[in-house]
């Protein structure tokens, strides 16, 4: 199966002399941006980064194969238990029991894992900065590996600024377009554990103040994050994971 677009994922069988590397993901440029230089940049800046980074909870980097510049596609480990957001919709559609389990603890674990490796870097750190359920791929056990590092920047100094990410998954700082650090990374991490709990997405419980009770507009909500007047919730108040939430928001 040939990868797909930029940021999405194919399967191929991949062999090197006396090594099977088994299954692996594939990433390649779409073909309406191959020609950009600014996204051909941007993509060979991820695969350098990927290429830096080895830790057991950061999906691994395998190779990078092209036929010119322009094709250019980057190979890493296949997680053959896709990603966490997958994994959440299909236990709300079960109505698999909300509240951490082993497993789910286990992933929250993981991507803690992850986080203090990236973080810890030297001589410069790492901010993941699209840190959300859909960049926490899994293996078959529910092993859990980060993933797209296509924002992600070596931290020079001691703070970033500009807004990137995934809305929902923010810190208020970074919507506000302010100077943050690796706390912003923590926030979202925050948002990951609600969805863990929860199984839904970030704030799909925040309903508008009309009477038909419709979810609030997309802006409406990030804009009261942006205040600090909303925070994700969790099921569980007394879970040590709830503290830990709170601490991350």
């Amino acid at each position: 199966m040939r990868p797909r677009g930029y940021g999405g994922r194919g399967r191929r069988r991949l062999r090197r002399p006396g090594v099977d590397v088994g299954e692996s993901g594939g990433r390649r440029l779409p073909h309406l941006t191959r020609n950009v230089i600014k996204h051909v940049n941007d993509f060979l800046a991820e695969v350098k980064l990927m290429a830096a980074l080895d830790h057991p909870r950061i999906v691994q980097f395998v190779g990078v194969a092209w036929d010119s510049l322009s094709d250019l596609c980057v190979l890493s480990e296949y997680m053959a238990g896709g990603n966490l957001r997958t994994l959440l919709d299909s236990y709300e559609a079960q109505r698999h029991p909300v509240g951490f389990d082993r497993g789910k603890a286990t992933i929250a674990l993981h991507v803690a894992h992850a986080l203090t490796y990236l973080h810890s870097l030297a001589p410069s750190s790492v901010l993941h900065r699209d840190l959300k359920s859909k960049n926490i791929l899994l293996s078959a056990e529910l092993g859990a590996k980060l993933t797209d590092f296509g924002v992600s920047r070596e931290r020079a100094d001691h703070t970033m600024t500009g807004g990137v990410g995934t809305s929902r998954w923010m810190a208020p700082e970074v919507m506000m377009g302010e100077r943050y650090d690796d706390k912003a990374d923590m926030f979202s991490f925050g948002v990951v554990l609600s969805e863990l709990d929860l199984h839904a997405l970030p704030y799909s419980h925040v309903r508008g103040e009309s009477e038909s009770g419709r979810r609030m507009p997309e802006t409406a909500i990030l804009q009261l994050v942006a205040l600090g007047q909303l925070r994700v919730t969790m099921q569980t108040p007394h879970d040590p994971l709830k503290a830990q939430e709170h601490k991350c928001i």
